[in-house]
């Protein structure tokens, strides 16, 4: 670039810069020295004001490249979707990308904390946001100088269970049905079931286009055949419900109006929230409630033991909150003494549920665990020939225990 196409301060630091590397130049004068000083001095003042004189970036076109990026990266459709509006109305307010902090807290001032979405919400979406910004174009990141938003964090609202069986009676359409299973008895997400497709709807499994990543969940066939019966004239590329997650959300609210339930927003969380909430009421535990709710933060106890689908399968079938009110309520058949799943996993009448195969050969699993117990337990895996590798001592273990 020429000198004269140069800022003026610019121009002066090349010079100096010339000046400085010219191996042919004889030691400075005094004279020299102090212009050499002089112009140093103008070449700090370019530095520190360089922020201000980065170059514009349209808001709008660095949105469609993050958005990009992160779908490059695995994010799913339904997250995509919730992050693009959250920031699309940031570049709607804001055409050209703000550099410093100041204009960024002034709008998280917008929101208040109980909107949708929240102010912590629209904090997160732009501090993700200028991660990428600042990695890209090597501008400074001004969302580390603007201070999380933080707020007494609300219970999710939910049903009691009384409220949610009287919510079941008022269900009549087929759509209805298939609306209150994915939110109530697959505990979908508000957007995951406007992204649903015919073709996700498997014999024993529904692929979820979940919040971060495309995720698979038990599917029971009561919950299949009311999402089957929303197929008629369908292809299986064609969205189940063909609506926005808006419209799907409405018909929530309808339906706790006919049910005369209030206090309680009817919405897709409510129902996602009380799935949660029942489920232990019915004797379920907490591993498979969370992998059931899809929960991503896990234990160290979680990450090394996961459940399989047909584990999940087992507990749902049994624990499932709007299987067992439907159960209450006559709607569908009482779970069979007998069922049996594909996991060989029995679940009693009782709803205990219990390994099937010869007792002995699960001593050496049990002991393990039970080491962890303290002295006992090892004293018990000692006498059955450590990790349990004497099956007929611990048969007679066994059969002594049985007696009365």
């Amino acid at each position: 670039m020429p000198d004269s196409e140069l800022d003026g301060r610019e121009a002066k630091v090349v010079g100096v810069l010339r000046f400085l590397s010219d191996e042919a130049s004889l030691p400075p004068s005094a004279e020299q020295r102090q212009r050499i000083l002089e112009e140093l001095g103008h070449a700090a003042e370019v530095l520190q004001a360089q922020p201000s004189t980065q170059i514009a970036l349209a808001t709008s076109e660095v949105l469609e490249e993050y958005l990009i990026y992160k779908s490059d990266g695995g994010a799913a459709d339904g997250y995509l979707s919730v992050r693009a509006r959250k920031l699309r109305f940031f570049a709607n307010r804001n055409p050209e990308v703000p550099i410093s902090p100041e204009p960024l807290s002034i709008y998280l001032r917008l929101f208040k904390t109980d909107d949708v979405p929240t102010r912590q919400d629209q904090w997160k979406a732009l501090s993700d946001f200028y991660k990428f910004l600042s990695k890209k174009y090597s501008v400074p990141n001004p969302m580390l100088k603007v201070e999380k938003p933080r707020f007494k964090k609300k219970s999710g609202q939910r049903l009691s269970r009384d409220q949610s069986k009287l919510l079941l009676t008022v269900v009549e359409t087929d759509l209805e049905w298939a609306i209150v299973t994915c939110y109530f008895g697959l505990r979908f997400r508000r957007v995951e079931a406007e992204t649903l497709l015919h073709a996700d709807i498997k014999s024993d499994f529904i692929v979820v286009q979940g919040k971060e990543r495309t995720e698979e969940l038990p599917l029971l066939p009561v919950f299949r055949d009311k999402l089957l019966l929303l197929r008629n004239n369908h292809s299986p590329g064609d969205s189940v419900f063909g609506i926005k997650a808006d419209t799907l959300a409405y018909h929530i609210g309808r339906l706790f109006k006919r049910a005369e339930i209030e206090g309680v927003r009817g919405s897709p969380g409510t129902l996602r929230n009380t799935a949660g909430a029942l489920y232990s009421t019915f004797g379920g535990d907490w591993t498979s409630n969370r992998q059931l709710l899809r929960h991503s933060a896990k234990t160290m106890t979680d990450h090394y033991s996961p459940l399989t689908i047909d584990e999940l399968r087992v507990k749902d079938e049994r624990y499932n909150p709007m299987l067992c009110l439907m159960r209450e309520l006559g709607q569908v058949p009482a779970l069979a003494t007998d069922y049996k799943n594909t996991s060989s996993v029995l679940v009693s009448e009782a709803g205990q549920g219990y390994l099937e195969g010869d007792p002995a050969d699960l001593i050496p699993e049990l002991l393990d665990r039970l080491a962890a117990l303290g002295d006992l337990a090892k004293q018990i895996s000692q006498a059955l020939g450590h990790n349990g590798d004497r099956p007929d001592r611990a048969r007679e273990v066994i059969e002594y225990l049985r007696q009365d």
